[in-house]
């Protein structure tokens, strides 16, 4: 039911939106899911300092940074009961750079099949959506990086399907100060998808005046809808550490802020907070200066005619900040364990859909 509620409500705020902007004129939107619980604490934050394999989704040039083979492994539940799954692995080929491979995944698990026939089905369906992609990143020097990342894109629901080819482009520039660092990311730009099936084939009467002749099945027509592309912008800075302007042993304090512009929404900021101590254990916060139409006060529990008035005012409720904390432990706390790894841990707010927890593996051969 409460899944049914979340698509309903996305479903009217969507139709109503795309009279003015893009917004809700994007197909696989799963890809804006952000990868890694170390991203997600930091708010987004993640374009100029990711190096390990969640860069695959963040910015592909941080997969130049690895020195070994590096694999990340991440499962959470998300809003609505579906499930997001991310698969990445880097490894070097030599004179190339790395080469990464990703593969992720949005499980949206069985729904009751209803029409304006038989609001009670005892039919289910599923949906889920995928993309696998292949990324190579390079240093160009010892400062600047560079990458790309290609992937398939399939959207499947039922017995319909649509398909799509996106490119990920970036870069990534070290300054060599107190850990400054520059980055920059084109994500998602592709063809476009259109949906097709079995499920769009429906039996019609071409001569209803006519009561002799049969049905034939026609086609539902679909329309075609590109990739949620955008650009990002992100700058990270350690102001305290042991080789950073302000000296010190014990701590290393780093800053990351990002610019956002995706096609179908208005551009945000994020920014994130990291803290390493005891040589091994990090504290993260990270903050998003999200808009939104309306506050957070309103749940599944509204009403559907309230909420379509909502959405038809003409003055949005206006930038939010949304909240994420996380931490992370490193292996080298633990020197009597051979292998290089990192557990991560993050919790972002969703606002009205509530709070994503969100674990994440990787490890270093």
């Amino acid at each position: 039911m409460k899944k049914n509620m979340i698509i309903t409500f996305i479903t009217i705020q969507c139709c109503i939106f795309a009279q003015f902007d893009n917004t809700g004129t994007s197909a696989a939107n799963f890809l804006k899911i952000g990868i890694g619980s170390r991203g997600m604490a930091l708010g987004g934050a993640f374009t100029a300092n990711v190096q390990d394999p969640s860069a695959l989704h963040w910015n592909p040039a941080g997969i130049a940074h690895a020195n070994d083979i590096q694999v990340l492994l991440s499962q959470y539940n998300w809003i609505a009961d579906m499930k997001h799954s991310y698969f990445g692995i880097v490894f070097p080929i030599g004179l190339l750079g790395n080469l990464g491979i990703s593969l992720n995944n949005l499980d949206m698990g069985e729904m009751k099949k209803t029409t304006e026939f038989d609001q009670d089905s005892k039919v289910v369906f599923r949906a889920s959506d995928i993309a696998l992609g292949i990324g190579l990143g390079k240093k160009i020097s010892d400062r600047f990086s560079i990458g790309l990342h290609g992937k398939i894109v399939r959207e499947t629901i039922s017995f319909s399907n649509a398909t799509a080819f996106g490119l990920d482009v970036g870069s990534q520039y070290q300054t060599g100060f107190s850990g400054l660092s520059i980055g920059m990311a084109i994500t998602n730009f592709g063809t476009k998808m259109k949906l097709g099936g079995t499920d769009l084939k429906v039996d019609t009467d071409p001569y209803e005046d006519q009561n002799a002749n049969p049905d034939v099945i026609a086609q539902l027509q679909t329309d075609e809808w590109p990739l949620p592309m955008s650009f990002r912008f992100g700058v990270a800075f350690t102001p305290i550490g042991p080789t950073s302007f302000i000296k010190n042993e014990a701590i290393e304090a780093s800053v990351s802020i990002d610019y956002y512009d995706p096609r179908d929404y208005n551009p945000y900021y994020a920014g994130g907070l990291e803290i390493k101590v005891l040589e091994g254990l990090y504290l993260r916060m990270g903050l998003e200066n999200k808009f939104i139409q309306f506050d957070d006060s309103h749940d599944e529990s509204m009403d559907s005619n309230d909420l379509k008035d909502e959405l038809n005012k003409d003055n949005a409720y206006g930038y939010q900040n949304k909240t994420a904390f996380g931490f992370g432990l490193s292996s080298t706390m633990f020197p009597f364990i051979p292998y290089n790894f990192t557990l991560d841990y993050s919790v972002s707010d969703m606002g009205a859909l509530g709070q994503v927890t969100r674990l994440t593996f990787t490890i270093g051969l």
